[in-house]
């Protein structure tokens, strides 16, 4: 025996729809085809009326036209604007047994056309399965977040009488939030227990906290939505200048700043040098002699097997001599070392390992990863 047809109704402000609006839709069609016990066929999004009073609510005509562009990529899920065409604010009881008689009418007419039927705009939210009388009977669910399940224990809210007819009748689909628990909700209600075979709820394991609220507020303040919003969607905002992206008092980047840094300078910021000076470690005092002898491994310190291969070092005392024949002894003997320009280059740089060893003279010698030592008080 083939699963029962199934239309999933949400109604909301959408103002304006975000992607999490769709996809409730897909969640909850994807979680009744899985437990094999309905078949959805459809799904519908009737926003409110005007009347409904919401703060920030956008008119009717804005809030269809963006769920219009917002519904472009789906082939399941349509508008049906029945609800703002209305005098006021119409109950969600009295919507949802609309569009049910509306599909109990076109799968009991066989002898009209569908193509006659259908020429009215406010029925085009009719699935094609209905259309064309290629299933059995429909029966609509109201698609809802847990919250408005829980608003049905808010006082003077709802009527029993209406949530029996939604919950008894058509029955529900609930999508999960953080921070609801629905189960206990229905546990905790006589009325919802009695029906409870009629609530299906449906868990969101991927988290998703967008809301309307949250993104008029970045609307407000001139912050990105992509991603939250169908493009064509955020396109249709800005062009109308929908919640206040005109008329915007959050200039992020104003002109007077583009041309400034973001950042000034402290009065008490001062210039410190760097911790590992990049500067050749050679440069000396002028009141300085520099002496450079040639060692060989352990030579130089009793075989300290610490240093490997032929070195020079720096011997650097404070005594007057003649500055330039130590320049020139100094330039010579670094010319014959095989790899004097690397060793040059590398006589300092951040970061460089070195080893300081005291010889048996009491002079302190730098040995670097590349082979060069230098006296410590050169560091």
């Amino acid at each position: 025996m083939a699963p029962p047809n199934v239309v999933l109704l949400a109604c909301g402000a959408y103002n304006p729809p975000t992607n999490l609006h769709l996809r409730m839709f897909e969640i909850a069609r994807d979680h009744l085809h899985r437990l094999g016990y309905h078949n959805v066929i459809g799904g519908i999004v009737s926003p409110v009326h005007d009347g409904y009073g919401k703060k920030e609510l956008v008119s009717a005509t804005h809030r269809c036209e963006m769920l219009r562009l917002a519904l472009q990529n789906s082939n399941w899920i349509r508008l049906s604007d029945w609800e703002c065409h209305q005098e006021s604010w119409t109950r969600t009881r009295l919507v949802l047994q609309y569009h049910q008689n509306q599909l109990n009418s076109i799968l009991n007419s066989n002898n009209e056309s569908p193509n006659k039927r259908q020429r009215r705009d406010d029925l085009l939210w009719i699935p094609d399965d209905v259309k064309f009388h290629s299933g059995g009977p429909v029966q609509v669910k109201l698609l809802c977040g847990a919250d408005l399940l829980e608003s049905f224990g808010t006082p003077g809210l709802w009527t029993d009488d209406d949530i029996d007819t939604i919950v008894g009748q058509h029955g529900l689909v609930v999508i999960t939030r953080e921070g609801n628990n629905p189960n206990k909700f229905i546990y905790e209600s006589d009325l919802l227990t009695k029906y409870q075979s009629n609530i299906s709820i449906v868990t969101e394991w991927i988290a998703n906290e967008v809301s309307s609220t949250k993104v008029r507020r970045a609307l407000r303040r001139s912050e990105s939505v992509k991603y939250l919003l169908q493009d064509s969607v955020i396109d249709y905002i800005h062009k109308l200048g929908l919640y206040s992206t005109k008329d915007n008092k959050y200039l992020l980047y104003p002109e007077s700043q583009s041309r400034t840094c973001f950042l000034t300078p402290s009065p008490s910021d001062v210039n410190m040098e760097s911790p590992s000076p990049t500067s050749n470690y050679g440069k000396y005092d002028f009141n300085e002699t520099v002496t450079v002898e040639q060692m060989t491994s352990g030579s130089r310190f009793g075989g300290n097997p610490l240093l490997n291969g032929p070195s020079t070092y720096i011997h650097v005392e404070n005594i007057m001599q003649e500055r330039n024949e130590i320049e020139s002894r100094y330039a010579e003997r670094i010319g014959n070392e095989e790899n004097s320009k690397r060793t040059t280059l590398s006589m300092g740089y951040p970061g460089q390992a070195v080893q300081i060893i005291a010889t048996h003279k009491g002079n302190n010698i730098v040995h670097t990863e590349k082979g060069l030592s230098r006296p410590a008080c050169l560091l």
